[in-house]
């Protein structure tokens, strides 16, 4: 009686990887193009543009084993957007991020990276408290 069941879970498992990759395979050239696009506008200096076309990228449902390049998308935008100045922008584009992810390990980093542009802000209040929220994220593995 188990082995049938412990068969289906790793059926569904692999199903669910197929899935997953398969989704994965799909979105991958729009993230890019679209990842494009962003820094074409950063570098064109259309900072009004930026939040929607960053939020584009992160709204294509990126698998959770996908969502490192999430992180790192929006650490390469907020980078470039802290070279022009644009905290009130990778503020926006950090925060459309966070609302993308479901790992806590992805939340922690985006919540380093927005204590970052609080500490370039010279705000050190806040920059402190999402560095704390980043630690309490990462620290907590009770859940995924």
């Amino acid at each position: 009686m188990i082995a049938p069941f412990l068969a289906m879970i790793a059926f569904t498992g692999t199903a669910l990887f197929a899935t997953s990759q398969e989704s994965w395979e799909e979105i991958r050239p729009i993230a890019e193009a679209q990842h494009e696009i962003v820094l074409l506008l950063i570098e064109r200096k259309e900072f009004d543009k930026v939040p929607g076309a960053a939020r584009e990228i992160f709204h294509l449902g990126f698998p959770e084993d996908q969502e490192h390049r999430l992180v790192k998308e929006a650490e390469i935008l907020t980078n470039a957007l802290l070279h022009h100045n644009q905290t009130r922008i990778a503020h926006q584009v950090l925060d459309d991020a966070l609302l993308s992810v479901k790992t806590r390990g992805a939340k922690a980093k985006l919540h380093r990276e927005k204590a970052y542009v609080y500490k370039k802000e010279g705000n050190t209040d806040e920059a402190m408290r999402q560095f704390e929220l980043a630690v309490a994220l990462k620290s907590d593995d009770s859940e995924p």
